[in-house]
């Protein structure tokens, strides 16, 4: 056997550091898992470490100036990207122009949280043109807004179940007959945005919604919320202190309440909340979507049996199937709230506020903290960076931007740099996105 030996040319010395400096930059984390594993980030200097967050956040002010916005995801594999979606449109309506301003977190799929985001708007809207023109007294404005959200959350959910309980049988014999060859063409033929595996898709998958409206004088402000986003409205008081509130109830297993009423809707069975999941699999308590949580356990059987989706996962889902046996087990009704905000704006006696909407990777980046807590956190950040920017001299600074900053690590430019930059192929953090709105 010929043996063939390879003289290498040794490193000179300028080569050897060329190669320490290509690495000196780059350091290893076990991401505070523990363990053995460990994966390679990039240290980042200002102010390349603050390009790299705007990249990722793609930070973003409205058309008013009033609402800044980011949407964060930093893996960056196609699997992985961000499901949230949001939208922040000014609407001329009659009696004046009103801010509609919504974060969705969709999950299952895109499907869901696609069609929601991109529906939801203009219904609410011509919902809300038609409550306008009838010229309600101002008394009863309050009531209708915040019925109207109601109603339109409701009727998108509903829309899209109906949508696809159209494709079958609605005869229960006929169902369970129903030839399987059929079932899968039902709920995989694809031809387009009326397809049965469209409206199979946007039905199973999932997404939560927080909106808001405020009215033309910002005198009034309604949020509605189904699933476990939060809104946070700050005030500068008279002593120049700037106090946070949660303004929703925050519909996922970490609430008591939430868990003790599907408790109560299943009293007969005890594994309906497991490991503070709805059937053990959904965090969230209250959602869009999710077909298979509301309806008989044919239809989960139906679509897991048959569906061909990169999205699905059979194996992760089907062992939940047989605890569906008093269905439903999510809801879709919003908790609406109406606020008051007293002076209205150009009235000079009106106190600055600010309004924050996040999903809930933001609150991720903060276990352990109350929810009150976390309002306490961001609105006095928030507080500070709006009495920085008041003088003459203040330069506008995205109010969402700042607090995604702090919340990924701040001034800490090595816990910043490793959530940016660490080369895993899983996600490390949730979708996190954040809206804040300048009241006054």
């Amino acid at each position: 056997m010929d043996i063939r030996v390879i003289n290498l040319t040794p490193a000179t010395s300028t080569e050897q550091q060329r190669a320490l400096d290509e690495v000196k930059d780059f350091a290893l984390t076990d991401m505070d898992r523990g363990g053995q594993e460990r994966w390679t980030y990039h240290m980042l200097d200002e102010p390349t470490l603050s390009v790299e967050l705007r990249k990722f956040a793609d930070p973003r002010t409205s058309a008013s100036n009033r609402v800044d916005s980011v949407s964060f995801q930093p893996c960056r594999t196609w699997h992985h990207r961000s499901q949230d979606r949001y939208k922040i449109e000014e609407w001329s309506l009659p009696g004046g122009t009103w801010t509609y301003a919504a974060v969705f977190d969709g999950h299952m799929n895109h499907d869901t949280v696609d069609y929601v985001s991109t529906q939801f708007g203009p219904y609410l809207k011509d919902q809300l043109d038609s409550v306008l023109r009838s010229r309600p007294p101002p008394s009863a404005l309050p009531k209708l807004v915040s019925d109207t959200l109601k109603q339109s959350l409701e009727s998108i959910d509903e829309t899209m179940i109906s949508d696809f309980l159209a494709l079958f049988p609605r005869e229960a014999d006929a169902l369970t007959r129903l030839d399987p060859a059929r079932a899968r063409h039902l709920v995989n033929e694809n031809g387009g945005e009326s397809s049965g595996y469209r409206k199979t898709a946007r039905a199973f998958g999932g997404t939560t919604a927080l909106v808001t409206l405020v009215s033309p004088t910002r005198g009034h402000l309604w949020v509605a919320n189904v699933g476990d986003c939060v809104a946070v409205l700050g005030e500068k008081d008279r002593s120049g202190k700037w106090r946070g509130r949660v303004v929703n109830s925050i519909h996922n297993g970490s609430n008591p309440g939430e868990l003790d009423r599907i408790r109560s809707e299943h009293p007969e069975q005890a594994d309906c909340v497991w490991n503070n999941r709805v059937l053990g699999f959904l965090a969230p308590t209250r959602a869009i979507g999710d077909a298979w949580l509301k309806l008989p356990a044919i239809y989960a059987e139906l679509v897991f049996k048959h569906l061909d989706a990169d999205w699905f996962s059979a194996e992760t889902v089907e062992p939940h199937v047989p605890r569906i046996r008093t269905p439903p087990y999510l809801s879709n009704t919003p908790d609406v709230y109406h606020l008051e905000l007293g002076a209205e704006a150009g009235q000079g006696s009106a106190p600055q506020r600010a309004l924050i909407l996040c999903s809930d990777g933001l609150t991720d980046l903060y276990d352990g903290y109350s929810p009150q807590e976390m309002a306490d956190e961001w609105i006095e950040l928030i507080g500070r960076e709006l009495n920085s920017s008041s003088g003459p001299n203040g330069a506008r600074t995205n109010l969402a931007l700042s607090l995604l900053r702090e919340a990924i690590g701040g001034s800490d430019t090595q816990l910043v740099s490793r959530n940016l930059t660490v080369e895993m192929e899983e996600r490390w953090m949730d979708d996190t996105t954040i809206l804040v709105q300048r009241l006054s």
